[in-house]
């Protein structure tokens, strides 16, 4: 078996591959757990699995890389030396780039045609001169993470067979054990080395105490640490020295234990070993904390190998404290490299702590000096900071004189001495002082002289000066052994604060654009407003009011505009209302009111039509005369007895019923409103269970073209329909849940069902010969949704031939109005993806004609209202005539829906309509019955007239073809 120091075997580049045979494979595996038992170092592993694969399967330039994950990069770690003219194919470094995703999951990463992988552009020469075509690079695995990459290069493809694949990762498997095995041997060893240690440390913290505890004089107890540390703890260094300057720290050496002069004098050792010494008690005494140096790494090792001296390591130096001071240093030496743990340091830190204090024992004298001295800084340390306090602070002693005043405490009153002069003054000259500055002089002299009177501590009591400012003042009695000296005074300017909370509570409370009271502040008031009404036996009105159309608002002008007409409407409606009325802003453009006081509905209904009329005369705003209307919803308490949240949703559901009603106008609550808003929301819970359910169902109607062509070529596409199951009442029209087609948690999710149901039957429909384009409806919020085109991507994704026919996506009218230029935006989209868009229910909805001309949809679909007796009503005559000829002249196709008689579709086609879709025609079927209908297409025989000409027009195109 190979060692890492010999050099790999050369590996003829035109050497044939081996198949992989069980001989092979069982000796490749027996020959990898045998290296397992072994418990190798990784280089001398990695060498020995190289040699394995070479000389089992014939694997040719192999090497193994390690991950580097803090310079991004494989490191080649074997084979450890390249033979000469070899170095251009085992490099000593590749960037991590090369690895794919899936490598790093632990997926080996086949390159078939690796000179043309990324990232490999430098190597190409090299694969070239050495026949390298592809190459494998199999991940190893440890404690789940990738931690190298077994590398196997060839010159056929096929060498990587599936078999040779699973063994090469059985091969990186094995690797990994190893190295994981390997890893826990070295952490089991230092586990016990360490724990060895720490039973040595104690051990020696045990034998200190007793030292400490017998040991007289200073001297003999320093002798004896030293002793102990080196004879019990078996350490190879023992040194204390003491600091004889505390203000300028240096070190002298008062007991030494190995490495001595007495012993070793002029060993060039002993002198380093000092100089190490005499530097990491310097740290420590600055630090005064402990210190730990590896001398390995310092030049220690430098020293001639045949040196007698004892070999060292490591220093640990430990302070020595008294009174929290550190004034001198333990040094203990070890020839281990690793020693000194967290936990022998903190064995160790007792250690020295109990060496302190027996120190301390011998200088009880020097301790109380040093009392002495920090007593006195801390006297000067607690004026210094109660100088520079941006509190004034007056200390007056119990005889009634100025102890201490701060500079704060000058400049909060307005005094022209300094702190320094108005001390040893009477308190009653301070005190005239003060009063005069207060808002209320006689009142805060009686305050303070029961403050002074009753001698008990207060806090944060709020005293407001004559110039408008607000302090926040503090009296502290001063005891000392239960006796009063004195009392202190604190006093503190706070206006900024309190401006600064009542800012936060008008935010809390207020609309921050108009001003008037926020949804938080109209419920407490409305609390409030409830119980008087009650009591008064009054009529208490609540409403909600809406701006309509205000959306076109900030579409025209932009929001700053739009803030502008909201501050504006507000000032018009509250100069309406009396002062105990209530105006409030719930957000965007929708307001509340509060009415209490009313006597009758008629009071109400005067104060609604002001209310409307003020809002109907026009706004201006930047250079744009706008006009507006709104919706009000109103309810009357105590007649709704419902609670505050209660009443504002009753009066937000009126006020949505006044919108549908026409807008511009008021509408008052009914208990029915409630029941239809239930009825909704069970429909819409009715759905989203039928969607996770898969009861669900799409039907299909044909939409057939006018020139009386039968069978395929007559029929222009099958527009998706869906439906709701229920098991007893069958299929449940869309009519009844229109409004969760575009609910904003519903909406994506029954797309996503229509798009895959409807490409699922065009596939099917395609199988069976029958090539029919689909039409599926597109609800506007999945339409604006991000996205939409992957949840299109992803229908056509599984059915990839619905392309080949092509489809078509059909919004609502009412859509492209939400958000007109972002719809703008994604039809572009479509079309540019061959996807075909048309716009649905035209004329039902708020969009103009000039939307046609806006948006790049390719048709049109009457809505079915102007279908309808277009026979017998001249009206609905003149708007298909006018649609039609509109979208004739900006080149866009119309579809009429609902045509329920062959003459409707007559008419429909004289006025230049190009395809039909109704119950006349056909209702809508089931997706397999499809195929089957589209063979038997018959048009009415009045279309058959129509047919010459497009036959004609078909036969051109095909001469064309």
């Amino acid at each position: 078996m190979r060692t890492s120091d010999q050099n790999p075997r050369r590996v003829d580049p035109g050497l044939k591959p081996r198949n992989v045979s069980s001989e092979s494979r069982y000796a490749v595996l027996s020959d990898l757990g045998q290296l397992l038992l072994r418990s190798l170092d990784p280089a001398v592993l990695y060498e020995a699995v190289i040699e394995v694969l070479e000389q089992r399967i014939g694997a040719r330039l192999v090497m193994v890389g390690e991950v580097d994950r803090a310079i991004g990069w494989f490191r080649r770690i074997a084979p450890a030396r390249v033979p000469a003219g070899m170095e251009d194919i085992y490099p000593e470094r590749l960037p991590f780039a090369v690895a794919t995703p899936s490598f790093w999951e632990g997926t080996p990463q086949l390159e078939a045609d690796i000179a043309h992988l990324s990232g490999m552009e430098s190597f190409r020469m090299a694969f070239r001169r050495h026949g390298v075509t592809s190459s494998i690079a199999v991940p190893v695995l440890t404690f789940g993470e990738v931690q190298a990459g077994l590398v196997i290069r060839s010159s056929d493809v096929d060498f990587f067979s599936t078999a040779m694949i699973e063994l090469l990762q059985q091969a990186a498997w094995s690797i990994g054990l190893g190295l994981e095995a390997y890893q826990q041997r070295m952490r089991l060893l230092q586990s016990l080395r360490e724990e060895a240690r720490q039973r040595q440390a104690l051990r020696l913290l045990s034998e200190m105490i007793k030292v400490v505890s017998r040991s007289g004089e200073e001297p003999q107890l320093l002798a004896d640490a030293c002793h102990v540390a080196r004879h019990v703890g078996d350490y190879a260094l023992a040194w204390i020295g003491l600091s004889p300057d505390p203000i300028e720290p240096g070190i002298q050496w008062r007991a030494r234990h190995g490495f001595s002069h007495d012993n070793e004098a002029g060993s060039g050792s002993t002198v380093l070993v000092e100089g190490f010494a005499a530097e990491i008690a310097r740290l420590t005494l600055q630090a005064g904390e402990p210190q730990v140096r590896y001398l390995s790494s310092c030049g220690l090792d430098e020293r001639p190998t045949d040196d007698p001296a004892m070999p060292l390591r490591a220093l640990l130096a430990l302070p020595l404290r008294i009174d929290e001071v550190a004034v001198g240093v333990f040094v203990i030496g070890t020839a281990e490299a690793d020693a000194f743990n967290a936990i022998e340091i903190q064995v160790f830190s007792e250690m020295g702590i109990e060496l302190g204090l027996g120190i301390q024992f011998q200088r009880a004298r020097a301790a109380r000096l040093a009392a002495e001295r920090e007593l006195r800084f801390n006297l000067q340390h607690f004026r210094t900071i109660l100088s520079h306090q941006h509190s004034g602070i007056l200390v007056i002693s119990e005889e009634g004189r100025v102890m201490f005043a701060n500079k704060a405490f000058c400049e909060l009153y307005g005094f022209e001495q300094t702190p320094a002069e108005l001390e040893n003054r009477a308190s009653s000259v301070i005190f005239d002082r003060l009063t005069h500055a207060y808002r209320d002089p006689d009142a805060e002299f009686l305050r303070l002289r029961e403050i002074l009177r009753r001698g008990e501590a207060i806090k944060d009591e709020e005293v407001h000066m004559r110039d408008g400012r607000i302090l926040l003042r503090d009296f502290t009695p001063i005891y000392i052994d239960g006796i009063r000296h004195g009392r202190i005074w604190n006093q503190r300017d706070i206006t900024s604060q309190k401006t600064q909370q009542a800012s936060v509570h008008r935010l809390a409370f207020y609309d921050v654009v108009t001003g008037l009271p926020n949804r938080r502040l109209l419920f407490d008031l409305l609390e409030k407003a409830r119980a008087g009404t009650r009591q008064h036996a009054s009529l208490l009105a609540i409403g909600v009011l809406d701006l309509d159309r205000f959306k076109s608002v900030n579409d025209t002008i932009g929001h700053g505009g739009g803030d502008q007409v909201l501050v504006e409407a507000s000032v018009r409606v509250r100069s309406l209302l009396r002062t105990v009325d209530v105006l409030a802003r719930f957000g965007g453009d929708e307001f509340a009111l509060m009415i209490p006081g009313l006597d009758s509905k008629e009071q109400l209904d005067a104060i609604s039509r002001c209310i409307l009329q003020a809002l109907r005369l026009p706004f201006h705003c930047s250079g744009e005369q706008l006009h507006l209307s709104a919706s009000i919803g109103w309810t009357l308490f105590p007649l709704d007895s419902a609670d505050a949240e209660g009443l504002v949703r009753h009066a937000d559901l009126a006020m949505y019923a006044a919108k549908q009603q026409g807008k511009d106008r008021g509408a008052f609550y009914e208990p029915q409103m409630e029941q239809e808003q239930l009825r909704l929301q069970a429909m819409r819970e009715r759905v989203a269970q039928a969607l996770v359910q898969s009861r669900l169902r799409l039907l299909f109607q044909p939409i057939v073209y006018v020139d009386g062509l039968a069978g395929p070529q007559g029929v222009a596409s099958m527009e998706a329909l869906i439906r709701l199951h229920d098991d007893e009442l069958g299929l449940i029209e869309p009519a009844n849940f229109t409004h969760v087609l575009d609910d904003p948690q519903l909406a994506r999710p029954i797309g996503r069902f229509v798009l895959g149901e409807a490409f699922k039957h065009c596939r099917e429909w395609l199988q069976q010969g029958a090539s029919i384009p689909v039409s599926v409806n597109i609800s506007t919020r999945h339409l604006l949704h991000p996205a939409f085109f992957s949840d299109i991507d992803v229908a056509l994704d599984a059915y990839p031939e619905v392309m080949d026919v092509g489809f078509c996506i059909e919004i609502t009218e009412t859509g492209p109005s939400m958000d007109h230029v972002q719809a703008a935006v994604v039809i572009e989209e479509c079309r540019r993806r061959g996807i075909r868009v048309g716009l649905d229910d035209f004329g039902t909805g708020s969009a103009s004609l000039s939307h046609i001309q806006q948006l790049d949809i390719e048709h049109i679909k009457l809505d079915q209202r102007f279908v309808r007796d277009i026979l017998g009503d001249d009206r609905n005559m003149a708007i298909a005539a006018g649609v039609i000829t509109t979208a004739r002249m900006l080149a866009k196709s119309v579809i009429a829906e609902g045509v329920e008689s062959p003459e409707e579709g007559d008419v429909l086609a004289s006025l230049g309509c190009h395809q039909l879709q109704g119950f006349s025609i056909s209702r809508p079927m089931p997706g397999f019955s499809v195929p089957a209908w589209v063979a038997g297409w018959l048009p009415p025989p009045s279309w058959s007239r129509l047919s010459g000409e497009r036959q004609s027009l078909l036969d051109g195109r095909q001469l064309g073809a």
